[in-house]
Order: C-alpha cells, then structure tokens, then sequence
C-alpha cells in the first residue's frame, strides 16, 4: 500500500468514526459532506430534508460560509431538480447548470449561493420507511463528479449515509420535531399558500395582485364560497387554488351540475347502495363522501334541479346525507366552493332557485373579472401558457412576436381565459419548435379560412330554435351545432375543444358519437 492510499483510509476510517458518533442530523450531514467535497475537490455540497409537513425541503447542511443564505424549496414547485429529485425518487445529473432554465424561484435564488460550477449532481434520499425523505447535492467540475459517482467506495458510504440520516431524522422527528410552535407552522403554511397563488394565478395587474391577496383569505376560511364570473375565466382554477392553499388534507372534488344528467345528479353526489334500484349490482361510495376532509366544488350551481336544491340544503345545513337506498345517514365534513355564470340572483326571483340555499351558499362571494378588463395580464398569461405547452409537447415554441402580442391585446376574448389558451396552444401546434407565433398564424385561427358559417345560415339556425315546441330536439340541436363550431374553430382538435369547453374529452366523444358529428383529427 502506498503512502497516499495509507493516507486516504486512515481518512475513510476517520470519516466512517464521525459518522457513526453524530448525534444530530445537522451534524451527520455536515461530516459526510466534508468528506464527500474534500475527497474529490467537489465546488459545494449541500443536504436538505423535508419538514413535518412534507411541504417544504429544509437544508440541513453545506459547505459554503454563507449557510445562513441557503434558501428553503417548497415542495410545489415542481420544476425544482432537487423537488423532482424527491418526488421521483430518482437521481438527478445536471450536466450544464448555466442552461438550466424555467426551475422554481427557489432554485435559482440556491443557484445565487453556489460557487461556479460546471454540473451537479442530485440524490434521493429515503426515511427509514422508505419514503421520499430529502436530497444530496455536490456540485463540481463533470470529471470530478463523474469520478465520484463512479467511486464504489463513496456509493456504499452513501448508502450508509442515508440509513444513519433516516434513523436520526427518525429520533429528531419523535422529540424535537414533534414540538414545532403552532404560530411558525401556521406562518410556514401561509408562505407555502403564498407561494403556489403567485406561481398559478397568473397576472401582474392589480386586479390580479388583489385577486391573488383574495384567494389567500378565502383560504383561511371554511365558510361557503360564491364564485361568480363570465364562461371561461377560471372559476374553477380559482376554487383548486383555494383549496390547495387551505390546510384541508381531503380531496377537492369537482361536481359540473350542468354536465350530470338530472336523473343520476343525486346518485353521484349522494351514491347508491346495492339492489337500490334495477341495476345497482354493487354499492358506490358518492362525490360528497369523497369529499369528507377536503373541498366540495359544485360548478354551475344554477343549473341544479329544484327538487335537489333541497336536498343540498339539508346537506349544508348538517353535513349529513343518506345514499340511495339506504337506511341510515352518513356525514361528511366537507368546505363547499359553487360556481356560477348566470344570474342566481334573477333565478331566485323568477322562482328557478331557492332563496334559502342561495344566501346559504354565498356566505362569502368572490367575483372574477373578464379578461378584457384585465389585458395587461396578457403577455403573462401566453408566457405561461406557452412554458408549459414547450415542457408537455418536447417543443421550444420561442414565444409571441411582438405584433402577434399588440394584435391579442387588441381582441375583446368574449371567452376569456379559456378562449385565450385554446388559440395559442392551436398556434404553437403551428408554429415550428424554435420559432415565434407570428400575427399572421393567430389572424388565421381568428379568422379560419375554410368553410364557415354565414351569419344568415347563423339567424336561420336561431329561428329554427325559436319555433320549436320540443325542447329536448332544440338543445339537442343548439349542442351539435355548438359542437360542431367548436371542433372546426380548433382545427379538428378534440383535446382543445373539449377543454375550451370544459368538459371532458371522453364526454366530447360520446356527444359526438350520439350526434354523428365527424372528428377527423389524429390530435389527443
């Protein structure tokens, strides 16, 4: 044995002593990471571990002078390799750090702290029940990370690492960690609310800063919620938000009173339970037990029928309900978000809507404004819209040229949100990777050439509609057409026409099918 090979064993083994003596995960942590960046002249290594809550990734320990600057990284942001990392359970080799783009506020301001460097390189690491624990971080030069990896030496100390790591993060968690003040884990919580608003509720505008601020309170809150605004500017979005941002651990759970057929309405919200009818082979649990411990969103809530209004009301009144055919009530604590877009005030007054339920579901009302009164919140929202198209479709749509973007800002986007995302995901399907969407890309799906509609063939389609003495044949009409419009204004794509419509693709086909309406498209 050489004299440099005597040398490092002795520091293997001095190493492997520390280890075994450390008596916090802070101080594990900072000895192997020692070890770890001196053995092979690594730039930085770094250990995070998440918290209580599972919401955020907590630094344990580095090697920089600066510890005090290590930013936290919460668990949302999704495009975070080290969050990635943990989610997936999956290492993570960034081989140029300089071309990393669009990974997580947090990442970049972790990005600030390090010293230059070439690559890094992330690995998961497990609590002692297997689970997605935290990640370790060593950055360098590629030769020198690759020459670690590769190291059998320093691959089984990881591995022994992580197991030390686990059960004394296992024995902190039993005391310590157990006793977290109340007031800093509710501060924790806000931070983490905070940040999932601002990084999905897109907007620079004030209207959408105070819209933002609004959601954060609703949050807080487990009174019933009104969303109110025009088809297509997000009530829904708006509703996922505040539930995700709520400290409610249940399920959100989606109801579009419009799309459930009147005769099955109640056996979905309600369930049913064996031999309750012809055909109830089994028992099913309903959408209001599903949402026990989490959020019940009824959309269009205008559109429920009468006699179910009561029932909703009894239901809100004492979170108990009975399924169909049973004999015995269940209950189930759920908050109840409704949506609207019609007048529930006008309904209630003309005799459609019961007056009790609608003060009951109003407790507190959040009204979302059209998106042409908030247009400067355009160029954020194709931004978006465009990021996460590019990371879906494998694509570098480059973005909107700036004729393109004056020509949007100029559009009145009678359907909003969702009218805005449907024309420019159809425009970047157009758009070769590596290329801007021009103005003359978005002036064709604004005005399609192709066969269209006249406005004549339009009035003598609504005069058809006002003669007819069947209803059922008049909305049966009234939706084919709309159908029909919607698949030709998208180019054939079902996956956007029944997203710009809000319901789900495979109801998008089944309508067609009954309505014979031909879908000659290859897009998903």
């Amino acid at each position: 044995m050489s004299r440099e090979e005597h040398a490092e064993s002795i520091e293997l083994a001095c190493l492997i002593r520390d280890m075994c003596v450390a008596k916090s995960p802070v101080e594990l942590a900072a000895v192997f990471l020692r070890g770890a960046v001196g053995a092979y002249g690594l730039s930085v290594g770094l250990c995070y571990w998440r918290d209580a809550g599972g919401q955020v990734l907590l630094p344990l320990a580095d090697t920089l002078h600066n510890a005090q600057t290590i930013p936290d990284m919460a668990m949302d942001e999704v495009d975070n390799p080290l969050v990635y990392s943990v989610l997936a359970t999956q290492p993570c080799w960034i081989e140029r750090v300089d071309a990393l783009v669009d990974v997580g506020e947090s990442f970049e301001r972790l990005r600030a702290c390090l010293p230059v460097c070439e690559a890094i390189h992330i690995n998961p690491l497990r609590d002692v029940r297997q689970r997605p624990g935290g990640v370790l971080v060593v950055a360098g030069s590629r030769e020198a990370l690759k020459a670690w990896q590769a190291s059998k030496t320093w691959q089984y100390l990881l591995q022994a690492y992580e197991q030390l790591l686990a059960r004394l993060q296992e024995k902190s968690d039993a005391t310590a960690g157990k006793h977290v003040e109340p007031s800093r884990e509710t501060e924790r919580g806000r931070v983490r609310a905070a940040r999932l608003l601002a990084a999905d509720f897109i907007g620079v505008s004030a209207i959408a800063k105070t819209l933002r601020n609004d959601l954060l309170r609703l949050a807080d809150s487990s009174l019933s919620l009104l969303v109110t605004g025009e088809t297509g500017v997000g009530k829904d979005h708006a509703a996922w938000l505040i539930h995700q941002a709520s400290s409610r651990e249940g399920k959100f759970v989606p109801v579009n009173c419009a799309a459930i057929p009147k005769d099955l309405i109640e056996s979905e919200l309600f369930g049913v339970v064996r031999g309750a009818y012809t055909g109830a082979t089994q028992a099913r649990d309903g959408l209001v037990a599903a949402a026990h411990g989490g959020t019940l969103f009824l959309d269009e809530i205008g559109d429920m029928p009468m006699a179910l209004q009561g029932t909703l009301l009894r239901l809100l009144n004492e979170k108990r309900f009975r399924p169909l055919g049973a004999t015995r009530e269940q209950s189930s604590d759920f908050r109840l978000i409704c949506a609207t877009h019609r007048p529930l005030q006008e309904l209630v007054h003309s005799g459609q809507f019961r007056e009790d339920l609608y003060f009951r579901i109003r407790q507190q009302l959040l009204h979302l404004p059209p998106l042409r009164e908030r247009k400067e919140d355009i160029p954020a929202l194709v931004a978006h819209i465009l990021m996460k198209f590019n990371r879906e479709q494998q694509s570098n749509i480059m973005g909107l040229s700036e004729r393109a973007l004056k020509q949007l800002q100029g559009h009145s986007f009678p359907g909003n949100v969702r009218e805005l995302r449907s024309l420019i995901l159809v425009a970047a399907e157009r758009t070769a990777s590596g290329a801007w969407i021009s103005s003359r890309t978005l002036a064709e799906l604004q005005q399609p050439s192709g066969e269209q509609v006249s406005a004549e063939e339009e009035q003598g389609l609504l005069s058809e509609l006002w003669r007819t003495d069947n209803l059922p044949e008049a909305v049966a009409m009234f939706e084919r057409h709309l159908l029909s419009e919607r698949l030709r204004q998208v180019q054939g794509s079902r996956r956007l026409a029944a997203e710009s419509l809000g319901i789900p693709k495979r109801t998008l086909a089944h309508k067609c099918h009954v309505h014979r309406i031909d879908m000659e498209d290859s897009t998903t």
